[in-house]
């Protein structure tokens, strides 16, 4: 894992296919993508490297989940100015940058991400 080159959107997401599409998806669209399965671990890479312009993070996960990524993350003030969207199929990120329902409408995704990188 390169420390030094800067993602433009990290995707937290336990879930295999889901955090795949995402990935895919956003990496067709040209953007260079860090993946992660755990929220814990994606803390420990946002802290040890260049944050990233953008993070996709799934609300719903075992052991740490988005809420509690997000908590952790506007404590930490390298880290509490990135851009968050929320995805979860059920519940809500108060206090993302934009919070969208799974399934998702990826060109509604795409949208809310060319909101935060160009």
């Amino acid at each position: 894992m390169k420390s030094q080159a800067r993602a433009d959107i990290l995707v937290v997401d336990d879930d295999d296919g889901s955090r795949q599409a995402l990935t895919n998806l956003l990496r067709d669209e040209g953007y260079n993508v860090m993946e992660l399965n755990d929220a814990s671990v994606a803390l420990e890479y946002l802290r040890r490297s260049v944050p990233p312009r953008l993070i996709v993070l799934d609300l719903m996960m075992p052991g740490m989940d988005g809420w509690d990524f997000r908590h952790e993350q506007k404590r930490d003030p390298k880290l509490a100015q990135i851009p968050v969207i929320a995805l979860s199929a059920a519940g809500k990120l108060l206090d993302a940058d934009v919070s969208l329902r799974k399934p998702l409408q990826y060109k509604e995704f795409l949208r809310a991400v060319r909101q935060y990188v160009t």
